[in-house]
């Protein structure tokens, strides 16, 4: 059983760094503008919404962030992001948050959390 204050710092951290990423998915990928430099930053987010996530035994969250954290690195050298393949990397981090929140008041996975994992897992 993990500490509900772990949960709740997980949720908080989702809650900080999801927006990050979402806006910044959603804004290149509008602009179609090359900005490596961006998305490594963006990586960095996922990647630590990734480690938060194991801290507190989250693993199916973790994964999730991984993939996440994996398809921002495979953008990092083109300096861009597919217009069709954001949608599913937004989906997912919400799915995140989503998830995080749930762990946090007890409840159980939302559906969206194994709908992004099926999704990025292709």
């Amino acid at each position: 059983m993990t500490d509900p204050e772990l949960l709740t710092m997980l949720a908080s951290e989702a809650e900080r760094r999801s927006p990050t990423i979402i806006t910044g998915v959603e804004e290149l990928a509008a602009s179609g503008e090359k900005d490596p430099a961006r998305i490594e930053e963006l990586r960095v987010e996922a990647h630590g919404l990734k480690g938060a996530a194991l801290v507190v035994g989250q693993e199916r969250l973790a994964e999730l962030a991984k993939l996440i954290e994996r398809f921002l690195a495979g953008c990092v050298d083109s300096g861009r992001i597919n217009l069709a393949s954001a949608a599913a990397v937004v989906t997912a981090t919400s799915a995140f948050t989503e998830g995080a929140q749930a762990a946090a008041e007890g409840v159980g996975e939302p559906s969206s959390v194994s709908d992004s994992l099926n999704a990025l897992s292709r």
